[in-house]
């Protein structure tokens, strides 16, 4: 019976000291996953996902949304950080650890929807005029692995989006989800772009640093997982992504 007791105890006390463990919580502006609403509070697909881990867990760290690049590094250099959201990619796999996937999305090469350049494949990407990009970001990193000369990097996605509307680039890099907001954001619709090319999918996640304890981090990934059970996460991202069929298992494998 004590063997029992003092085992229930030390049970409380270990999940009491994970709670207390502050978490250091950094994101992008980028919406609609996360942005400044009207009240001028951070919302958006992953901030309601993440808040709701938060209350399941009872976290109640701030999240702070700084450049992506910016992120990374806090990501990279500390420990207990999180940093969302994040493609999952073969290059970033063993850097961090990944709570998700919370979506799935595709990357592609947008146009103003009068251009009458024709892309068929990267090759021909890389033959075209400048192409905008998210700096430091997947679509980044990997069209600089691919070769590409011609990527004109941003500190914002609504600055290339501008950038492109502008005929000051060619073309710009996102997925269908970034581009509906951003066209809206920037006084545009969504029929005022097309996709020249689709170049990659990928699943999204909130990615934990290295060094982060992963007892933290398969406690953020069990709340999630129940999210999912309980159809609460699917709730949510209706609310957000209306024609998108939610993330289905993990790839780990690439």
């Amino acid at each position: 019976m004590k063997k029992l007791f003092f085992l229930l105890v030390s049970t409380f006390l270990c999940s009491a000291n994970l709670f207390a463990q502050g978490l250091s919580l950094y994101c992008e502006d980028d919406t609609p996953l996360q942005f400044v609403g009207a009240d001028g509070k951070l919302t958006g697909f992953t901030i309601e996902i993440v808040h709701e881990i938060q209350k399941r867990l009872g976290n109640t760290d701030e999240i702070h949304m700084v450049p992506w690049a910016r992120g990374l590094g806090f990501l990279n250099a500390g420990s207990n950080s999180m940093l969302f959201t994040m493609a999952r990619t073969s290059e970033r796999d063993q850097l961090y650890q990944w709570i998700g996937p919370i979506s799935e999305t595709t990357y592609g090469f947008y146009v103003k929807a009068d251009s009458i350049v024709k892309v068929t494949s990267l090759e021909d990407a890389k033959r075209v005029g400048l192409i905008g990009v998210y700096r430091d970001d997947v679509r980044d990193q990997f069209l600089t692995k691919q070769g590409f000369t011609n990527l004109d990097r941003a500190n914002s996605n609504l600055s290339s989006f501008k950038k492109l509307m502008l005929g000051r680039n060619v073309m710009y890099a996102d997925s269908l989800m970034g581009v509906k907001s951003l066209a809206e954001n920037a006084g545009y619709k969504l029929a005022d772009v097309r996709v020249a090319y689709n170049f990659m999918k990928i699943q999204l996640y909130i990615a934990a640093s290295k060094d982060t304890d992963p007892a933290i981090v398969a406690q953020w990934n069990r709340a999630l997982d129940d999210m999912k059970k309980e159809s609460v996460f699917l709730k949510i991202h209706k609310k957000y992504f209306p024609d998108l069929a939610p993330p289905g298992p993990a790839i780990t494998k690439f």
